[in-house]
């Protein structure tokens, strides 16, 4: 049985937290005790400092009171009674923890360890075996449609949000991918989304940046692994998931993702959080069935889908491109940009914004998908500059166009003067921006 983690490592937070250490407050030794003496420690925990007081009685531990005042109320702070029992039951720092509060449980292990004058052994800090290797996905024949869907969750916590895209034949999931957004430290060394040094990044809470965790898979692996001991890159984990999903129905997968061990499902995955990127999924692969459907006969084997972020469309915003290719083709696209919008206006923000995620928002402004606003985009774009076309429509004529074409056909197009003139439908400006960024996603 795997045992699972969910890495809660979410924007400035992250990047304050500290190898555990602390003061030591004791009455003696509980060696040898033989009367009841009050031991303390303390270690950095998620928000601060997390204390372990200790009652010891005979060389027993015989009752703990942990306070974090720091922590997440409803993730760390929730699970500091139930890791209290566990030091008292385990009659020390070797306990299980709790998953989804692998930093709080860390901090309460070196906590109880310094509190004792012991030091922590490597094997109760990770607290994880080595993963098993992720599965490769199915491969999948298809004869008929293919379409391509989207959706936006809050699959892990409250602090960043997460972009699930798949394609689907009928109710098969054929191809999957996962993201998520958070906000770092702007002086962390990340590689942020496009537009951040321009107006789009204007929208920020000071020191703070937003960043793709693949695009840092990286520096936000490091983070997993050094403060909860993850042995699995956050690339890794979504790509395990991604890989499950494939040849499954869309039940299928809402029933993997009801499962209260969803993870040990998963073949290479360690995130506790694994059952919220499945149900991403599946309401992606829902999404996907309104969508057109473009004809493939063929193996998914031949199918690669990939995501890239780019400048499609001046500096206010940055662009959501998905394309699934078979190598020289473009068989699906999704496109949709990100933009911030005046919090006063009746506009539906990306998951999370009314939470731990919006709190890195500069003041009055929330962060939309223009395509969950089209209607509100669309009017603007109506009363301000004339627009015949709804955004989403806007977006809906490129992808159409661009299904079925070459990669080489698609590249030509871009690269024409007025390509906007080639699509029927489409009538945005900045239409070779939009074509540029799903041959991003092509590999071009």
């Amino acid at each position: 049985m795997k045992r699972a983690f969910s890495f809660v490592l979410c924007g400035a937070l992250a990047l304050n937290l500290a190898a555990c250490g602390g003061s030591q407050s004791t009455a003696g030794s509980a060696a040898g005790s033989t009367a009841a003496e009050t031991l303390t420690g303390t270690a950095e925990g998620f928000g601060g400092d997390v204390t372990a007081t200790l009652t010891v009685e005979n060389g027993t531990i015989t009752a703990c009171t942990l306070t974090g005042d720091g922590e997440t109320p409803e993730i760390g702070g929730a699970a500091l009674e139930e890791l209290q029992q566990q030091v008292v039951d385990a009659g020390g720092y070797e306990i299980d923890g709790v998953s989804g509060a692998t930093v709080t449980s860390n901090a309460v292990r070196q906590a109880v360890a310094q509190a004792l004058g012991e030091e922590i052994q490597e094997e109760a800090a990770s607290s994880t075996a080595a993963p098993e290797p992720a599965a490769p996905a199915e491969n999948v024949q298809i004869e008929g449609g293919l379409q391509i869907g989207q959706s936006y969750t809050a699959a892990h916590g409250d602090s960043c949000f997460t972009e699930a895209v798949a394609v689907v034949k009928d109710d098969v999931i054929v191809a999957a991918y996962l993201d998520e957004f958070q906000f770092f430290a702007s002086d962390a060394g990340i590689t942020p989304v496009p537009n951040s040094d321009g107006g789009f990044g204007e929208n920020y809470a000071d020191g703070m940046v937003l960043g793709s965790k693949r695009v840092n898979a990286d520096y936000y692996s490091d983070l997993m692994a050094s403060h909860a001991g993850a042995t699995t890159r956050i690339d890794d984990n979504y790509d395990a998931i991604q890989n499950y999903v494939v040849g499954k129905t869309i039940d299928e997968i809402d029933a993997a993702a009801s499962d209260e061990n969803a993870v040990d499902l998963v073949s290479g995955a360690t995130l506790a959080d694994t059952a919220g990127y499945l149900k991403a999924i599946a309401e992606a692969a829902r999404n996907a069935q309104q969508n057109q459907a473009v004809e493939f006969n063929g193996d998914s084997s031949q199918l690669q889908l990939n995501v890239a972020y780019a400048a499609a469309h001046g500096d206010k915003c940055f662009t959501t491109a998905a394309a699934l290719t078979d190598g020289e083709n473009i068989i699906l696209s999704y496109i949709d940009d990100f933009q911030f919008i005046s919090s006063d206006e009746d506009v539906t923000g990306v998951p999370n914004s009314d939470a731990g995620f919006g709190e890195n928002y500069a003041d009055g402004v929330v962060l939309c998908s223009k395509r969950v606003n089209t209607e509100y985009y669309s009017a603007n774009m109506s009363s301000k500059g004339g627009a015949t076309v709804t955004i989403d429509g806007n977006f809906d004529a490129i992808q159409n166009h661009l299904n079925g074409m070459s990669i080489a056909d698609a590249t030509a197009l871009a690269d024409q003067e007025n390509p906007v003139d080639s699509i029927s439908g489409a009538t945005l400006v900045d239409t070779a921006g939009y074509i540029h960024a799903v041959l991003t996603a092509a590999g071009e």
